[in-house]
């Protein structure tokens, strides 16, 4: 038994042979929710979501600029729902391309945007466990994972597979749309199962490593995570656990913002940085002089990265691979690593236990018990 093991490290563990047993099903369901027609018809992708679900879409929206060649935005849900201008909604048929993501699929802000987006006749997709939830009632079309069940914690089965899920239909289109051929299609396809399960593969030297960040960090006060394109997703996902986790307050940013902002913070020594930065990112050259920048400033960050000539007192490096688009496929997992480790040392029920002040009577505002409003 590892020392301080627990529920978030067991579920990382757990990804690499949770991919392999849905793949089968969930990649027929992506190949055929939309047709060709649908597919070529589309002009713009919007994609949105909430939590885990706004980082997998975070990650997978440089791949779709890349495949599609089309304008593709995220969008959180309430901005979507309250906020966005309807003019150019439903112009043309399959346009946009709303794909939501949600496991539950009874997030009320991700249901309002989908169903004021169908009314206005864009083409609506949802991804969620539940086709019979709100949110799948909602959507024209569905996609359902079968993720089994597994020992609770923060999101992190859930999160791998939805965030495959985009990348699949991220795919799915760009081939369908000839950006390239069948063969090298179902090469992206299988690096999004190969990425997690070879970057565990010395998984005695991952969770040690993890694990020596978090006891130097232990008592620390504030995270930042930082990353660029589809890193970014990653960085987003790893403020959510260390809030989930441990109760950490947590900030993510790009690289150009942390030397505006974060570079100033003062209490170094409290403060856990890590920095996602994928070999081939479009920004890496200002993600290499923020971490020069940080190493000459002392400060001991944890480094994710495929890059070898990055050094970092923590280094993660992630398996090499031929596009730096999927690589928070494996990325994600220290983070979620790390924020379990701290929960245990410090003793921190996820959720806070949902005791306390957090716990959720009946009837109180929560992320699924909220007035529904359709501004038009």
């Amino acid at each position: 038994m590892r020392e301080f093991e627990n529920a978030m490290l067991r579920q990382v563990l757990s990804v690499p042979k949770l991919l392999e047993e849905v793949y089968p099903d969930v990649e027929p369901q992506v190949r055929y929710v939309l047709t060709t027609p649908q597919i070529y018809s589309v002009k713009k992708v919007v994609l949105t979501s909430c939590g885990d679900g706004y980082a997998a879409c975070l990650a997978a929206k440089r791949a779709f600029e890349c495949f599609l060649g089309i304008p593709v935005e995220v969008v959180d849900p309430l901005s979507l729902a309250r906020y966005c201008q309807m003019k150019w909604v439903g112009e043309s048929p399959c346009d946009p391309l709303v794909i939501a993501v949600s496991n539950s699929g009874r997030v009320t802000r991700v249901v309002e945007a989908v169903t004021r987006m169908r009314e206005h006749k864009a083409l609506t997709l949802a991804v969620t466990s539940d086709p019979e939830s709100p949110l799948g009632k909602a959507a024209e079309k569905v996609i359902v994972p079968s993720i089994p069940d597994f020992e609770r914690s923060p999101g992190i089965r859930t999160y791998a597979v939805l965030q495959m899920i985009v990348y699949l239909l991220a795919i799915r289109m760009g081939e369908v749309r000839l950006g390239y051929t069948m063969d090298q299609a179902n090469l992206y396809r299988l690096e999004l199962k190969r990425l997690p399960g070879e970057f565990l593969k010395d998984v005695d030297g991952v969770c040690g490593l993890a694990l020596e960040a978090a006891k130097q960090f232990r008592d620390v006060s504030g995270t930042e995570m930082v990353g660029c394109g589809a890193d970014y997703g990653t960085a987003v996902y790893g403020h959510e656990k260390m809030y989930e986790a441990a109760g950490i307050p947590s900030v993510s940013l790009d690289s150009e913002n942390w030397f505006h902002v974060n570079y100033f913070v003062k209490d170094v020594d409290r403060t856990l940085t890590m920095v996602f930065a994928s070999k081939g990112n479009e920004a890496q050259s200002r993600t290499r002089e923020m971490i020069q920048r940080m190493n000459q400033m002392g400060r001991a960050l944890v480094l994710v990265t495929n890059d070898e000539s990055l050094q970092a007192k923590y280094r993660f490096l992630t398996p090499l691979s031929d596009t730096c688009l999927f690589q928070p496929m494996a990325g994600h997992m220290v983070p979620a690593l790390i924020a379990g480790y701290l929960a245990a040392m410090r003793e921190e029920p996820y959720s806070r236990g949902f005791q306390g002040i957090w716990k959720e009577e009946d009837g109180m505002y929560s992320t699924t018990v909220s007035e529904t409003v359709l501004i038009d």
